[in-house]
């Protein structure tokens, strides 16, 4: 039996830590009932700059990418990846990119009642599939009650001490150099970065739990 924890960093904004899960998914599938793995999301704002209320995704990523045309160069490139991984990625004109801060404090809050996976996977459904501005509480509070969160972890994920773990979180992670997403670290060694093949991951996690026995 080998025991693997597995720290994921993420976004809900970012479409390559979708489909990171995705294939980690896929290949934790493949390894069997001889590993036990314990899966820690773990925050990250990928625009650190978003303004509370968020921006409009066009001009915000057009900005970021140069221009409007090479924006949905790359728009088509993880929509089209995304069918392969079976994840519809939608966008529109009206689309908002979130401050995802609140969203990390609500994600803090899951992982207190054992739902953090099923609560980001809601959010990146939310978010990409369903266009919902996942910076909203209304937003936000409607996903966690959807996937059984209760009235007091919502209370928690509002708190004061929500909003100070997760800035500590956040501040935690950038001082140990982790400027892109998904980075993932096991057992608290191992760092693999990038949205790996389901194949890659396996023989990863294959050669980490040899390492580890």
């Amino acid at each position: 039996m080998a025991d693997l924890r597995i720290d994921i960093i993420s976004d809900v904004v970012c479409p390559w830590c979708y489909l990171g899960y995705s294939r980690l998914k896929q290949a934790i599938e493949q390894l069997g009932d001889d590993y036990r793995i314990d899966i820690r999301w773990q925050p990250f704002e990928l625009h650190p700059d978003m303004p509370q209320t968020g921006a409009d995704r066009e001009t915000y990523l057009g900005e970021r990418f140069g221009s409007p045309e090479k924006l949905n160069e790359a728009t088509h490139a993880i929509q089209q990846v995304g069918i392969e991984a079976g994840i519809q990625f939608n966008f529109s004109e009206k689309d908002r990119i979130p401050n995802t801060k609140l969203a990390h404090q609500f994600v803090l809050a899951a992982t207190k009642s054992q739902l953090a996976t099923p609560f980001v996977l809601a959010l990146f459904h939310a978010y990409f599939t369903d266009g919902k501005d996942i910076g909203k509480q209304n937003i936000l509070e409607e996903i966690a009650l959807g996937i059984g969160m209760k009235t007091s972890d919502i209370e928690y994920a509002l708190s004061a001490k929500a909003k100070t773990l997760t800035e500590k979180k956040l501040q935690q992670l950038r001082s140990i150099d982790i400027h892109s997403v998904p980075t993932y670290v096991i057992n608290d060694k191992y760092l693999i970065q990038g949205a790996h093949t389901p194949e890659s991951f396996l023989k990863v996690l294959n050669d980490i739990a040899e390492k580890e026995s």
